[in-house]
């Protein structure tokens, strides 16, 4: 399989996912006669954070499959290996065939509680497709326990996240990395309990926990200073910096002796 078949049969799975969450769950009468033998298993966002490298969420690579990271020039996908991983931060660095800008990551410290800041990704690509979506918030506070005696390494945030944005960069107005979603509170299920329904209550990881994940990975991301006071419009943001920003997608069932060259040491 080439790597555009390899794009096409992505698009394929994703599309028959699409039909198959229609309302009711019904599917046409062709749908399971045109259900591809692959099938994604897993699919999330990651960002360039050097050479080769991106940064996603481990639970979006979690299941067995081959990883993939695209589409570059809107067709190109490359295989992906993972090759660093922690469990209780949810973090995986992948390493791939690819050129595209590194994202310089902010010092937390830095980062004021109320800072504007916007999240680049593929939210809900089963039904929105494979084209890059920015939404905007603020950082709400910084995410602890319910005694407020640790810091969870966490923050909240209110800019829409969905399925599939998982592993995006949330950026600061000058474009740097400021932290990585990973989760959402599952709105339904506190409204059960509690009788009130919480709305945009988002969670990523802080940058000073990907900074120490990317150097014990013996990576050397590029930190940049924040200026708080610093202001650009979303849509610079997004020009900015959506060239570093991908797809990563888990495929079971491809059957490929595509291989790529992948790079054997750090950069």
């Amino acid at each position: 399989m080439s790597l555009r078949q390899l794009g096409s049969a992505l698009l394929f799975c994703l599309a028959c996912a699409a039909v198959a969450q229609t309302p009711g769950g019904m599917a046409n009468s062709h749908s399971t006669s045109n259900t591809p033998k692959v099938s994604v298993s897993g699919i999330g966002t990651g960002f360039v954070v050097a050479d080769g490298y991106l940064l996603t969420a481990l639970h979006v690579v979690r299941d067995p499959g081959s990883v993939w990271v695209g589409p570059f020039e809107g067709k190109r996908w490359s295989k992906a290996e993972v090759v660093a991983s922690d469990t209780a931060l949810d973090l995986a660095l992948l390493r791939a065939k690819f050129s595209a800008p590194v994202l310089s990551l902010a010092a937390w410290a830095e980062v004021p509680v109320g800072l504007e800041v916007s999240v680049i990704g593929y939210p809900q690509p089963r039904l929105q497709g494979l084209s890059k979506k920015i939404t905007q918030g603020i950082v709400n506070g910084n995410r602890s326990d319910r005694n407020e005696s640790f810091d969870a390494g966490f923050f909240q945030l209110s800019a829409e996240i969905s399925k599939g944005n998982s592993g995006s960069p949330v950026l600061s107005p000058e474009g740097w990395v400021v932290g990585m979603v990973q989760k959402k509170l599952d709105a339904l299920s506190v409204a059960s309990k509690v009788n009130d329904l919480p709305v945009n209550v988002n969670y990523a990881l802080k940058s000073s926990e990907l900074i120490a994940f990317l150097q014990k990975a013996g990576l050397t991301p590029q930190i940049k200073a924040l200026n708080p006071d610093f202001y650009q419009r979303p849509y610079k943001v997004f020009a900015q910096t959506q060239g570093s920003i991908w797809t990563v997608a888990v495929l079971k069932g491809l059957t490929t002796t595509e291989s790529l060259p992948l790079p054997t040491t750090p950069p």
